[in-house]
């Protein structure tokens, strides 16, 4: 009799660590495709990173859940005979905080190495773009003597694409190549957030702020304030264009043509 109940546990056993597989299997697939890829190099290392806590996580959940059903089952009350009792057990006490701690480190050292790997500073001559946001809109900035590949060290002036809360500004960058974006703020703290970056970094009035990325894939991207910043802050929208090197050139020298003077800026209101 006590084996045929131990077989029937240990089906039991089987079937509901199965279940919980599956389950989180397709938990795992549900997160994955909530957060995309990344379109930077810096975004998919963090990605690959995500996908790794996951399957920690995941695995412990399984490990954990499988034990907790089976001493449910294995040693559910039969009779009212009191069972054996112990105190203390030095192998499940060094499992319990052995493993723990390995997991812990583990994943501080990975996801260590992975931030060293995606804040490098960026090299002096990538292409730099100056974000300022204000309430409650964007200005995108770029030093004509400045544009990464193809720059002209002799040209002067500043080419500054501006939003306003009905006219959301458009943000062009060129594909396969670092972008230093430097973020600053000339009223309350903002948030510049590429959801396809997956990154995010706030612009605090008086501090300087900058991150480097490379774009793998052209196309327009959504993006946002992440910062509660007042009352429009749902206003502060604008589009991430990604676009080939000679687009970008292009639409430099055409926004550069309608620049008054040598050395004014340029404002380029948003389509």
């Amino acid at each position: 009799m006590r084996r045929v109940l131990l077989r029937r546990g240990s089906r039991l056993v089987a079937v509901a660590t199965a279940a919980s597989l599956l389950a989180l299997a397709a938990l795992g697939s549900a997160s994955a495709a909530i957060q995309p890829g990344g379109i930077t190099d810096e975004a998919r290392k963090m990605h690959d990173l995500f996908i790794i806590v996951l399957i920690f996580a995941l695995v412990v959940f399984a490990l954990v859940g499988g034990a907790l059903v089976y001493a449910l089952i294995r040693y559910r009350r039969r009779d009212d005979e009191l069972p054996p009792q112990f105190h203390g057990g030095t192998r499940i006490e060094v499992l319990m905080v052995g493993i723990p701690a390995i997991i812990t480190i583990a994943l501080f050292v990975i996801s260590m190495i992975t931030l060293v790997d995606i804040d490098d500073d960026a090299d002096p001559d990538d292409l730099t773009i100056e974000v300022t946001g204000f309430q409650f809109s964007w200005q995108f900035a770029y030093n004509l003597n400045d544009l990464g590949l193809n720059s002209d060290p002799n040209a002067e002036g500043t080419l500054a694409i501006i939003g306003t809360p009905s006219a959301e500004p458009v943000l062009v960058m060129p594909v396969d190549e670092a972008v230093e974006f430097v973020l600053v703020s000339n009223d309350v703290i903002h948030s510049f957030y590429v959801r396809d970056f997956l990154y995010k970094l706030d612009l605090i009035p008086g501090r300087q702020n900058d991150f480097t990325v490379t774009a793998r894939e052209t196309g327009d991207y959504r993006a946002q304030c992440a910062e509660l910043c007042g009352l429009n802050h749902s206003l502060m929208r604008f589009t991430l264009r990604v676009v080939e090197r000679a687009e970008f050139d292009a639409w430099i020298a055409e926004q550069a043509a309608k620049q008054r003077g040598d050395d004014a800026p340029l404002s380029v209101q948003a389509p």
